[in-house]
């Protein structure tokens, strides 16, 4: 009960660094909450459906692995000086666990609620009459969903105990200015050759789903996904480890202009980024392939179930694509605002070196620009290689009146992205601009 009280206190006294976990947390959570939804109801769709909360499940233990270390960050000195006063360190493990369970839960009731409004309002009044199961698939989803948060609970916090026993005071005194490093730093080179050799894979893979017969298309089709992931995790790898080695390289043009400073806060923890950068990636083509499935689902020309199912399993996958859309912009955005606010000490050292407050706002919104587009780098080259040699795949399947439909929504889907870059981008531009202004 002590633990329960204390832990309620100090969520809400720190409600600022815990706003990128409960929004990753209640996002994610509603969108597991609509997956089992439709796993329940539309049983017919098979093992697509089934297996999507089992995927938003590892992407988001990554993610909340990640902003578990955050926030773990951002309290270093506070943990610091609990353990200065006396508190033993399983009693302060206890204490930080309970407040992301306790948020956790909130973020479980909100979560499981806006998911099971958003499959309401758009289907179940539609395929329903009777209210007697509105409480059964609530129930059932919720228990679902129950499943899938106690998981992911239990694996962060598992992983958060070990970092903490791991951690000594000094540690924490300086842990949120810990910078990753790597001993070799020509090991970038080794997730170079890697990515290649997987990408090539790949690509064989793409090129079996477009050139051999239906007998065979199995195949490639499913094993395709084991090369793109790896890929994907080695080319930002390669690419930070490439930027971290030119940095430790110290070559004369880092110094030239404001390249040394973007370059550092780029590779500050460059394996962490690199990670993040990953599952973002991945979290963009799963959006798209929900988007363009759904689109492709609601076209009359296209018949593989009932009109209705069709049509609801259709919404139901745009929808989930525009969700994963809104995570991605919305929780990079948020991070950048944080890290905005975590620098101001660095920025009023750059106006005693003569920088204007025009140069720094400047400099800001070039590293939010940055950060904000980085995972989509492997998604351009993606579509560069492959989406030529799908698209004449899906030619030669549908009808002529959808001809290359494949790149129309595929152009459509970027457009979408576009636009919500440059709404994001504003909005964390404006947000951070605070953290700017030079206090008296």
């Amino acid at each position: 009960m002590i633990y329960l009280k204390l832990s309620i206190r100090n969520a809400k006294r720190s409600f600022i660094n815990y706003l990128l976990y409960v929004v990753a947390m209640t996002v994610l959570l509603a969108i597991i909450e609509v997956s089992n939804c439709i796993a329940i109801i539309g049983g017919l769709a098979g093992f697509q459906v089934v297996s999507m909360p089992l995927l938003i499940t590892a992407i988001q233990i990554i993610l909340l692995g990640y902003t578990g270390t955050f926030m773990l960050k951002q309290r270093a000195k506070e943990f610091a000086n609990y353990l200065l006063l006396g508190m033993g360190k399983k009693r302060l493990t206890r204490l930080f666990l309970c407040e992301i369970l306790w948020i956790g839960f909130c973020c479980y009731l909100a979560g499981t609620t806006i998911g099971f409004a958003i499959f309401g309002f758009g289907y179940f009044r539609e395929l329903f009459h009777e209210r007697e199961l509105w409480g059964f698939l609530y129930g059932k989803s919720m228990l679902y969903t129950w499943i899938c948060f106690c998981f992911i609970e239990i694996v962060c916090s598992f992983r958060l105990e070990q970092r903490f026993d791991k951690l000594q005071i000094r540690e924490l005194m300086y842990e949120k200015n810990y910078s990753q490093r790597e001993k070799n730093i020509g090991n970038y080179k080794k997730w170079g050759f890697l990515f290649l050799f997987c990408f090539v894979c790949f690509i064989g893979c793409v090129c079996g789903i477009t050139f051999l017969p239906g007998t065979y298309l199995v195949y490639p089709v499913s094993v395709a996904v084991i090369p793109l992931c790896i890929s994907i995790f080695a080319f930002y790898r390669w690419a930070f480890g490439c930027l971290y080695a030119q940095r430790r390289m110290k070559s004369l043009q880092i110094y030239q202009k404001d390249r040394l400073y973007i370059m550092a806060n780029v590779t500050s923890n460059f394996k962490t980024a690199a990670i993040l950068n990953a599952v973002f990636c991945l979290c963009i083509l799963f959006s798209e392939c929900s988007f363009i499935t759904g689109i492709l689902m609601l076209q009359p020309e296209i018949q593989l179930f009932d009109r209705a199912s069709q049509q609801w399993m259709g919404t139901s996958q745009i929808s989930i694509g525009i969700i994963f859309l809104v995570t991605y912009f919305s929780i990079l955005s948020l991070q950048q605002i944080m890290e905005v606010g975590q620098n101001v000490r660095n920025h009023q050292i750059m106006r005693y070196m003569g920088k204007s407050n025009k140069e720094i706002e400047r400099l800001v919104n070039q590293q939010i620009a940055m950060k904000l587009i980085s995972p989509m780098i492997m998604d351009v080259l993606l579509h560069l290689f492959c989406m030529p040699l799908l698209n004449g795949k899906m030619n030669s399947i549908l009808p002529n009146s959808l001809n290359h439909i494949l790149l129309r929504l595929s152009g459509g889907f970027w457009a979408c992205i576009i636009f919500a870059y440059i709404c994001y981008f504003g909005i964390a531009g404006v947000m951070g601009k605070r953290y700017l202004t030079p206090s008296d």
